[in-house]
């Protein structure tokens, strides 16, 4: 895997679009719609792989577990950490359950850190989370965690290999690095096969359905895809993270979903559709189901992860024979079944 060219110039003003990015827009508000799929889709998988119905659960459990039950002192970095929701959350269940804990959070930022310093002022968490303006493409420690988590920020990394030899040499040998992140294609796009899907589904689609609403632009014929790394880091080498990380650790627990549905119920296209309309609900249902059992026939790959990697090999715990290998999607292996279809 090769990472892309960035000159100086193009990196400052990718890091000033990224930051600017997220100063106004709400980065955890999701239509209602999402989460529909997330019950129904999502939800089966963190239960079967992890034992959690929720994010915040999924980070506890592994901080439960390389603590030994919260019998010893644990320390946590955040990596990307953003506004610091995740993180205030999760420190709050460990305090909740007496635990002796460290979490530092690290972000590119300063706006979303100052955020996440009120959060941490106003939830009485000073004396154990700290949050701190540093770039993760230019990141450098000696210091040792026991959990490392990315909730949601690989995918803005340029210089990923360095990021993961930090993660490698500031986990503790029995730590685990826990993530939920994408790895579908590079900016978000779509690969070929989640594609030539969503083309087949667009005519079906009600003219509100096809308005992207954070472009503020209709698809009124087809669907149009968008290199959203163009702007900011975002997606910019989405689809190297899975392959990349492999390549250093070991899957302990891993849970791949998405493919083309979550195109349809996020931030983009989601608020098209009426969460409460029984037709809308059962629509995206039925999309989910075929999404889920082209996953699990191997016809599309995940674009989502939540997975716990180690050091060593503990074994593998999958959701419904999805692998972390077999949801690796590499540029140059298109399936079969799409090579001469029409897109």
């Amino acid at each position: 895997m090769s990472q892309p060219a960035v000159s100086t110039d193009d990196y400052d003003l990718k890091v000033r679009q990224q930051i600017d990015q997220y100063v106004t827009e709400a980065i955890h508000d999701l239509p209602e719609i999402f989460h529909v799929w997330s019950h129904d889709f999502i939800r089966p998988g963190l239960l079967g792989v992890f034992g959690v119905e929720s994010v915040n659960g999924f980070y506890l459990n592994a901080a439960k577990e390389v603590s030994g039950d919260f019998g010893r002192p644990l320390r946590i970095l955040s990596v990307g950490c953003g506004d610091g929701t995740v993180e205030v959350e999760l420190a709050k269940s460990l305090r909740d359950a007496g635990a002796d804990f460290r979490l530092e959070g690290a972000d590119l930022s300063p706006v979303l850190i100052e955020r996440f310093q009120s959060a941490v002022g106003d939830s009485g968490l000073q004396d154990s989370v700290f949050p701190m303006v540093v770039d993760l493409n230019q990141v450098a420690s000696d210091e040792k965690y026991d959990l490392i988590m990315a909730n949601h920020s690989l995918h803005h990394i340029v210089d990923l290999e360095k990021v993961f030899d930090f993660i490698w040499d500031a986990l503790t040998y029995d730590g685990i690095f826990a993530t939920c992140d994408m790895i579908g294609r590079n900016g978000h796009m779509r690969w070929p096969e989640t594609e030539a899907m969503l083309q087949a589904v667009w005519p079906l689609l009600t003219e509100r359905q096809r308005f992207h609403h954070q472009l503020q632009r209709a698809h009124p014929d087809r669907f149009e895809d968008f290199d959203s790394s163009k702007e900011g880091f975002e997606g910019i080498r989405a689809q190297d993270i899975l392959y990349l990380i492999l390549n250093k650790f070991h899957s302990y627990k891993f849970f791949g979903y998405g493919g083309f549905i979550e195109v349809l119920v996020d931030r983009g296209f989601g608020h098209g559709f009426d969460h409460e309309s029984d037709r809308d609900r059962q629509f995206v249902r039925t999309l989910a189901e075929i999404n889920d059992m082209m996953l699990d026939g191997g016809m599309i790959k995940p674009t989502i992860m939540s997975a716990y990697f180690t050091k060593n090999d503990r074994g593998e715990t999958c959701y419904r024979g999805r692998s972390a290998q077999r949801s690796l999607r590499l540029p140059f292996e298109t399936p079969e079944w799409i090579k001469h279809q029409p897109v």
